[in-house]
Parts: structure tokens; C-alpha cells; sequence
């Protein structure tokens, strides 16, 4: 399993929150086959809200170190981007991001410094307890879920796909 782990600055992380506890009561959409509410409902891409523009950016970052490590290159953007929010008993089913026309990285920032576990794969399984900072990038047809929050406090997290736009094939041999 190719699986990165970044780190968001406490300041774009405060400021990012203030943005979405702005909006959390507008977040009703209740997808998928569990409970956890999200800003679907809202936007196809949260993070270009104005106010997450610096967790955009060091998003972007997180992913082209992701890119480094596993010597996989291509130019993209994150098209996709979505707010969940996990009250006491909430989770996420296993799914994937796997899109039926173009290959792309997913990834989840964690916002609170509660988060439940996510965990990785069916038959192969790896369990990664997320920190308050913490951004994963991992492949988009990577099955996953998240345990049920079992705290009071509200979870929230942020999850993008970042889209292959491009696929780089390094530098023709003639210039």
C-alpha cells in the first residue's frame, strides 16, 4: 500500500476551521450508507472556498512529496473536495475514489485532534490512528473505511482527489 503522510501547520488549520464551523450547520448532506454529514451539499470543491486556500496549497505540497517518494509524476489538480463530519457513533463505510475515467491520488487532511481510525484494505489491512495536522495521500483505488467516532467531540476531516491531468515522460533526449 502506497501511503504518505504529510503535516498541515496549526495556524492554516485554525484558520481552516473558523471557515468550516462557519458553514457546518449548512452541511446536511447525508451520502453514502452511513452516517457523517458532508458539504456536498454545498460545493463539488470545498477547498475553493477562499478561506481554505492555504490548506489547498499545502494540500498540493503534501501531494508532490507523495509524488517524490514513489517516483510517479504527472500534472493534476484536486477536483474534488469534500468536508465529513463525525458526530459521537458516526463512520464511513469501506469505498474507494476510484474514478471511472481518470486516475487519481485521494487523500483526507484531519482537522480535530479526535480522529477515529481509518483503516486500509480487506484482506491485506493497515490501521493508521490519524493526528490533528495529519494529510494521507494514497492511491484512489485503495479500499478504506473510518471507525465510528466514539467521542462527544465532533471529528471533522477534509477529503480531495487530486486528478491526472497530464502524464510527465521526462525530457526528450534531443534538446
Amino acid at each position: 500500500m502506497k501511503i504518505s503522510k504529510g503535516k498541515i501547520d496549526k495556524d492554516i488549520i485554525d484558520s481552516s476551521l473558523k471557515v468550516i464551523h462557519s458553514m457546518k450547520n449548512s452541511m446536511t448532506s447525508k451520502d453514502w450508507n452511513c452516517d457523517i454529514r458532508t458539504s456536498n451539499n454545498l460545493t463539488y470543491s470545498i477547498l475553493n472556498v477562499k478561506g481554505l486556500l492555504p490548506l489547498k496549497f499545502k494540500i498540493y505540497e503534501i501531494i508532490h512529496s507523495h509524488m517524490l517518494n514513489y517516483d510517479k509524476f504527472f500534472d493534476g489538480m484536486i477536483n474534488v473536495s469534500w468536508v465529513n463530519i463525525y458526530e459521537k457513533d458516526f463512520y464511513q463505510e469501506f469505498h474507494n475514489h476510484k474514478d471511472p475515467v481518470a486516475k487519481c491520488f485521494s487523500g483526507v487532511a484531519y482537522l480535530t485532534p479526535l480522529a477515529s481510525p481509518i483503516v486500509f484494505g480487506i484482506d491485506e489491512t493497515m490501521e493508521i490512528k490519524p493526528e490533528e495536522g495529519d494529510v494521507l495521500v494514497f492511491e484512489d483505488d485503495l479500499l478504506h473505511r473510518v471507525l465510528p467516532n466514539k467521542s462527544d467531540e465532533l471529528r471533522i476531516s477534509l477529503a480531495f482527489n487530486y486528478q491526472k491531468l497530464i502524464l510527465w515522460d521526462g525530457i526528450k533526449a534531443d534538446l
